[in-house]
């Protein structure tokens, strides 16, 4: 099957961005899905590290993709699984991925000023 979804626009091959996040230090296996949201259609990128090794982290991977990849091909999320989810043929089961919190990491800031309390 053609894993080519379009989101805001742009027509993004997924097996494009898995190769760059595998491309990553300490990314042992790597999924990448458009999800439907309130906005419309948002990548999120599935990462499993490499076992005995830090912790990987959703915000420098997210920097090292925008280096290397165009900003509408970065995932807008980026989940560390210990292990991705396998259906009964091995493969990975999709539909099985956790929800990313894409809220996770930002504090609440309340408007400041008349024009952004407006906005």
């Amino acid at each position: 099957l053609d894993h080519q979804v379009k989101v805001r626009g742009f027509r993004i091959e997924l097996g494009e961005v898995e190769a760059q996040l595998l491309a990553q230090p300490g990314v042992r296996e790597a999924v990448v899905v458009a999800q439907e949201g309130p906005s419309g259609a948002r990548l999120v990128g599935y990462v499993c590290g490499h076992e005995g090794q830090a912790q990987l982290e959703a915000a420098s991977l997210r920097e090292q993709l925008g280096a290397a990849l165009p900003e509408y091909m970065v995932p807008g999320a980026i989940v560390v699984l210990q292990a991705l989810p396998l259906n009964a043929n091995g493969k990975v089961d999709r539909k099985a991925l956790p929800e990313p919190a894409y809220a996770a990491g930002r504090d609440y800031e309340a408007p400041q000023g008349e024009v952004e309390q407006a906005l």
